[in-house]
Parts: C-alpha cells; structure tokens; sequence
C-alpha cells in the first residue's frame, strides 16, 4: 500500500504501555520507507526520462536547425541556378538572333549578288544579240551587193577547172 502526505498526517499510533506500539510504528516506517523508495525510484527514472528527452529535443533541434540550413541553401541554390539558367538562356537567344540576322544578311547578299549577275547577264546577252545582228546585217549587205553587183565577172568553169591543172 503507498502512503500519501494525508496518511502520514493522520497516522494514529495506538497507546500501549509504554506509549505508542512499537511494531506499529515500526510497520508504518517500512511502509513510509517502500512508498519513499518507489518514489524515489520513479522520481529518478522520470529524471532519466526527461534528461534522454532533453537530449533527444536537443538533438532533435539540431537536426532541425541542419535541415533548415541545407533548405535556405538549397533554396539559394535553386535561384542561383534558376538564374543562371535564364542568363544562359539569353545568351543562347541573343547568339541565335545574331545568327539569323547573319543568315539574313547573307541571304540578302547572295540574293543581291545573284541580281547582278542576271543583270550582267541580261547585258552581256543585249550585246551579244546587237553584235551577232550586226555581223548578220553586215552579212546581208555583202550577200545583198554580191548578188546587186553585175560588174562581178563570171568565172568559167571550164577556165576554173583548166587553171588548177599542173
């Protein structure tokens, strides 16, 4: 049985001869004694209880404090990268546009190049026809004033033949 404060205070010790009994009084200290002990026992157990969780809190918040850490890290992390990211990505833009407006250029070069030379061509060509025209003219003129022209003395045949022989 645990003794309480109460019991303890209202313990009456019944009169003997010589005042209380000593077995009871004797009885009531074991039993004061046990609870005391339990007490005690429980008490210091509770006391290790509560140091184990102390340090399992203490632990625990280090832990805590590690993680929020390596998560304010990692958040740094993501937005370092994040931004790194979208530079690259502007860079990567900005050189692709340079090279479509090369292209571009290039392309307009060529194209302009390509426009000369059908013009060069175009002329070299109206040349060439007023060249060929002329030499035809100039042929249909002599053709015209060979065949105009009767002062031409006729060559015999016979006279053409006889002069190649040897």
């Amino acid at each position: 049985m645990r003794v309480t404060p109460l019991d303890i205070l209202q313990k009456r010790f019944s009169p003997g001869r010589r005042g209380v009994d000593p077995d009871e009084v004797h009885a009531f200290l074991e039993e004061v004694r046990e609870s005391l002990e339990e007490v005690l026992k429980e008490n210091q157990s509770l006391k290790d209880l509560l140091l184990a969780r102390e340090k399992e809190i203490a632990t625990l918040r280090e832990n805590e404090l590690g993680i929020k850490d390596t998560l304010l890290l990692a958040r740094q992390l993501a937005a370092d990268v994040r931004r790194a990211a979208h530079k690259e990505a502007d860079v990567i833009v900005g050189e692709a546009r340079l090279e479509a407006e090369r292209v571009i250029a290039s392309g307009h070069d060529e194209q302009r190049r390509t426009l000369e030379q059908i013009l060069r061509l175009r002329a070299l060509r109206q040349q060439y026809l007023a060249h060929v025209r002329a030499l035809l003219q100039s042929q249909d003129r002599i053709l015209q004033e060979i065949e105009s022209d009767a002062t031409l003395p006729l060559l015999d045949v016979q006279d053409a033949a006889a002069g190649s022989r040897p």
